[in-house]
C-alpha cells in the first residue's frame, strides 16, 4: 500500500520508519523545510527499540506530491494542525481514501467539518485513534526511538458505520486496532490531557529547577495522581451521559501496555514504557498548549453542553493560563469547530453513528 504521512514529528517518523520496514510505500510530508532536509541528507530514517535498521523514506515539503496517489493518509500533527492539514489536503483528496488520524484530539470531527465547510464532495473515510500506535521519541531528524507499539489500540470512524472498510483495508499493517462506537469514545479515552496537565503544572517548580526527572515516575506522585483522577471523574460521566464506552485509566493502560493494576497510581508506576521518558524541561510545551485548548478546553465545553461539570479541568486550564500570563480558552477548539454546536445530545450521538448523514 501506499502511505502518505503528514507530520514528521515524533510519530510520523516512527510510523514512516515501521511502514517502511513492512515493506509499503511512504511518503513523509512536513512544512518544517529544515527538518524534512535533514531526512533528506539522511537518506530516510534510523529506528531503534522494538526493532532496529534503516529505513529509506521520501521525505518532502511538497503537499500535492505527496497526496499523489496515496491510498492511506496518516495525520500525525498535533491537534493544532488539524485544521489547516484538513484544509490543506481537500483539494487532492480522491474517492476511497482513508484518512487515519493519530491520536484523535478531536481531529475526526474537524476534519468532517471542515471537509463540509469547503464542499469536499469525495467519498473518504475519516478515521482517528485514542492514543498515538508508538511510544517513540525522535533523538534528531531521521533517527527515532520507539520504545512500545501498542498491543491494542481503539478507532472509530465518522459515521461510524464506516469503520468495518477501514479495519478491513488497515488490518495487515495494523492487526491491534479495533473498532469503537464513536469518534467521541476516541477522543475522550485520549489519556494525554489528563495525564499531560496535571502532572507537567504539578511539577513546575522541577521543571523550572537544575536537573531532570522522570515524568510519569517522578511525576505522578500519589498527591498528582489525586487530580488525575478527579479528571477521570469527569471524563467517565462525560461518557455516560452520551452512552459511549469510555474506558478506565488502568483499563486503558492494560490495553496499550499490558500493565494489570486496578488503580491509576500503580498503573503508571508499573508502566514499562513510562519509565525512561524525561520530563519536558520548560512549560512552553505541548502538554500547555495541545492538551489545554485542543483537550481539555472542548471536553469543559461538551461538559457544559451535557450538563456535566468540571470544576477540576476547569481549575487546570485556569491554572495554566495563570503561570503561562495567556488566556489559553481564547483561541482553543470550541463545538463550532466540532459541529456538535447546533446539536443535542441525542442529535450528537445520532450524527456520529451515521443514523444521520454525517456529510452535508
Amino acid at each position: 500500500m501506499k502511505f502518505t504521512i503528514i507530520g514528521a514529528g515524533n510519530g510520523g517518523q516512527s510510523m514512516a520508519a515501521h511502514l517502511t520496514h513492512l515493506n509499503h510505500e511512504v511518503v513523509l510530508y512536513d512544512i518544517q523545510t529544515d527538518l524534512i532536509a535533514k531526512i533528506k541528507e539522511n537518506g530516510g530514517i534510523k529506528a531503534e527499540g522494538v526493532f532496529e535498521g534503516f529505513a529509506s523514506v521520501t521525505a518532502t515539503t511538497d503537499l500535492e506530491f505527496a497526496m499523489s496517489d496515496s491510498e492511506i493518509i496518516m495525520v500525525t500533527t498535533t491537534g493544532t494542525a488539524h485544521k489547516s492539514v484538513a484544509r490543506s489536503i481537500a483539494p487532492y483528496l480522491k474517492d476511497n481514501q482513508i484518512i487515519m488520524i493519530f491520536p484523535g484530539y478531536w481531529g475526526a470531527l474537524e476534519f468532517r467539518n471542515i471537509f463540509n465547510e469547503v464542499g469536499m464532495n469525495k467519498k473518504v473515510y475519516v478515521a482517528e485513534t485514542e492514543s498515538l500506535i508508538y511510544t517513540c521519541r525522535y533523538i534528531e531528524p531521521g533517527h527515532v526511538r520507539i520504545r512500545k507499539i501498542k498491543d491494542n489500540l481503539e478507532f472509530a470512524t465518522l459515521p461510524a458505520n464506516d469503520a468495518s472498510i477501514v479495519k478491513e483495508r488497515l488490518k495487515e499493517v495494523y492487526p491491534q486496532l479495533v473498532i469503537t462506537d464513536s469518534v467521541l469514545t476516541t477522543t475522550l479515552n485520549n489519556l494525554n490531557p489528563q495525564f499531560h496537565v496535571p502532572i507537567l503544572l504539578l511539577n513546575t517548580g522541577r521543571i523550572e529547577s537544575e536537573g531532570d526527572f522522570f515524568f510519569y515516575p517522578d511525576g505522578a506522585t500519589p498527591s498528582v495522581v489525586n487530580v488525575i483522577e478527579a479528571i477521570e471523574n469527569e471524563r467517565l460521566e462525560i461518557g455516560k451521559k452520551l452512552n459511549i464506552n469510555l474506558s478506565t485509566c488502568p483499563e486503558l493502560l492494560n490495553r496499550f501496555y499490558d500493565v494489570d493494576e486496578d488503580n491509576i497510581y500503580d498503573a503508571i508506576q508499573n508502566n514499562p514504557a513510562y519509565k525512561t521518558g524525561k520530563a519536558p524541561t520548560t512549560i512552553n510545551y505541548r502538554y500547555i498548549y495541545e492538551d489545554i485548548p485542543y483537550g481539555l478546553h472542548p471536553f469543559v465545553k461538551l461538559g457544559e453542553k451535557l450538563g456535566v461539570e468540571t470544576p477540576a479541568s476547569n481549575l487546570l486550564i485556569d491554572l495554566a493560563s495563570l503561570i503561562r500570563k495567556e488566556d489559553l480558552r481564547a483561541n482553543a477548539l470550541q463545538l463550532t469547530d466540532l459541529g456538535l454546536n447546533n446539536k443535542t445530545p441525542d442529535e450528537i450521538v445520532e450524527y456520529l453513528k451515521g443514523n444521520k448523514k454525517a456529510y452535508n
